[in-house]
């Protein structure tokens, strides 16, 4: 203590201030819903900051990004309206693509359409089914796209025309019953067909599109019962070459993995493993990526890797999915009437799940899971009522329930509906469990190049609670988009430039002992709102210890 007049002087000790501030990172670790709720360290490993709630944001390396929205490309439905079940793409030489969706027991060619609501004439007519698994498949003879269903007839096209594959068509197929053959797929220079309902592969001569079938039988190899539900390419490395094998996968989970090019030859030919892994979801509910095999399951997105080398009991805790688990699971269980599918996405960083409606909106509403394949972080994507997919010309497009085909993450509608990015930081007792605290007030900063409307808020105590969302922004008759803007109107470069936003200080004033941030906006423009969050932070007060 200072003397003063010879005494000392007690001076009074700094008090901490009753008011603080907190900062909360944009959550670049996505979606966490496996996880303790009050705990404050993750138990596996995140990319960044994880988030109780991240819908229609995407996780980035840097921050969270709102994604576009869906515009209406094409119509097949027509008076008597039938679901899109299935979009694929024929490539052909010089890297010309056509896309086809099926339902209604037709094919059609959907590449250029007269207009998005007008459905073309049908190329194919007369399928039982619309299910189809697909194969581009490059010979000597050209560049061809079998599809085929399990029920009827393989259809072939050359790129021209498109012919029904049997016994006796030229091309034929000999050996198995061609309308049996439910999946497609190429290994060492042959395409593989599924015999639908049974335990038989079938492998066509090398290079060819027709010939004597060889059957490979996988009775006695699977021990649980189904059928075989799909074949696939696993590769160590991100190519195709020597280590290439052929996974053959039933119904119930089991996998088989064979090596060697000749199936007619046991000498060279020959099977590595039988392992077990829980159900998949569907005939094309699988993906490569780099070396690795994904596969969607029942309990998650499974990587073969660790399906070989894992128990099927515990292979969940090694999923793609893990941050997900329960959503996934539960999601899997109410929505596995209908097959879902998996694309790769690779200019955009995504890989994207559908999770089809069965057409209640109420118990399975529309949406996708999305997930960022450098980070393997995830978000979900509501409004997305995705029944099959396709990634077409560097776009992705999905076919839904009434027979449209739409394009993802364009314009800022969702095919002309509004739609809102909502983020819900992961819980925090800011490091004072035992006292309540008060939010004051919230702010955000972003990089944008459109005008955005934010609402902020909070939630407390493990409930999320979010309140009614805001407007759209008001568009400005400048708003561009190709197609749509008007010529000598619209602004081409508009949403170009991206600029800093701060919210500045907006009056929150709700307390709890666990707080939430969250962030709340509406998407409703003619552009892609091209908004990316950076950062949020809060002021708050330290109440008292209540006893």
């Amino acid at each position: 203590m200072p003397y003063v007049a010879g005494r000392k002087v007690p001076v009074p000790q700094a008090q901490e201030p009753n008011s603080r501030s907190q900062s909360f990172p944009a959550p670049t670790g996505g979606w966490v819903s496996a996880k303790n709720l009050a705990a404050a360290r993750m138990p596996f490993k995140l990319y960044g900051p994880p988030a109780e709630v991240l819908e229609c944001w995407f996780p980035t390396e840097t921050g969270i990004e709102v994604m576009g929205g869906s515009q209406l490309y094409a119509t097949i439905a027509t008076a008597a309206a039938f679901e899109c079940e299935s979009l694929f793409e024929y490539v052909g030489a010089s890297s010309v693509t056509k896309m086809f969706a099926a339902g209604g027991g037709e094919i059609f060619d959907i590449t250029t359409p007269v207009d998005n609501e007008t459905p073309p004439a049908a190329s194919v007519t007369g399928q039982a089914t619309n299910y189809y698994s697909t194969l581009n498949f490059a010979t000597a003879g050209g560049n061809y796209l079998y599809a085929v269903t399990g029920t009827d007839d393989p259809q072939l096209h050359d790129g021209t025309t498109w012919t029904a594959i049997d016994g006796v068509s030229t091309p034929a197929i000999t050996g198995v019953t061609t309308s049996s053959l439910s999946q497609v797929n190429a290994y060492r220079n042959r395409i593989y067909f599924v015999e639908g309902g049974t335990m038989n592969v079938w492998a066509l001569p090398v290079d060819s599109i027709g010939g004597a079938a060889i059957q490979i039988s996988l009775a006695g190899v699977f021990q649980l019962g189904g059928s075989v539900l799909f074949t696939a390419t696993w590769s160590l490395d991100s190519g195709s070459g020597l280590d290439d094998k052929l996974v053959i996968m039933s119904t119930e989970g089991e996998i088989a993995v064979y090596q060697g090019s000749d199936p007619s030859n046991p000498a060279d030919f020959s099977i590595v493993g039988v392992y077990s892994c829980p159900a998949p979801m569907g005939k094309n509910a699988f993906i490569k990526a780099g070396g690795n095999l994904l596969i969607a399951t029942v309990d998650g997105l499974i990587p073969i890797s660790e399906a070989v080398t894992k128990d099927k009991a515990a292979i969940g805790l090694f999923a793609v999915s893990r941050n997900i688990a329960p959503d996934w699971i539960f999601d899997a269980r109410q929505r596995r009437s209908i097959p879902w599918e998996i694309v790769k996405w690779p200019t955009r960083q995504r890989l994207i799940i559908s999770t089809p409606s069965t057409g209640d909106d109420n118990v399975t509403p529309p949406w996708c899971y999305v997930v960022n394949s450098t980070t393997g972080a995830w978000c979900k994507r509501p409004g997305w009522g995705a029944r099959c997919m396709v990634l077409h010309d560097d776009s992705v497009f999905f076919g839904n329930n009434s027979g449209q085909i739409l394009r993802m993450e364009v314009t800022g509608y969702d095919n002309g509906s509004i739609y809102y990015p909502t983020v819900v930081m992961s819980w925090t007792d800011l490091g004072i469990a035992d006292y309540q605290k008060t939010v004051i007030a919230m702010r955000a900063q972003f990089v944008v190049s459109a005008e955005i409307n934010p609402q902020l808020s909070v939630s407390t105590d493990y409930t999320i609670s979010l309140p009614t969302p805001p407007s759209a922004p008001a568009i400005s008759s400048s708003a561009s988009l190709w197609d749509v803007g008007l010529w000598d109107v619209a602004l081409w470069d508009v949403g170009v430039e991206e600029n800093p936003y701060n919210t500045g200080w907006v009056s929150v004033n709700q307390s709890g002992y666990s707080i939430a941030p969250q962030l709340q906006m509406a998407s409703g423009s003619q552009a892609n709102p091209g908004a990316k969050l950076v950062n949020m932070s809060m002021l708050y007060e330290v109440g008292e210890i209540m006893i």
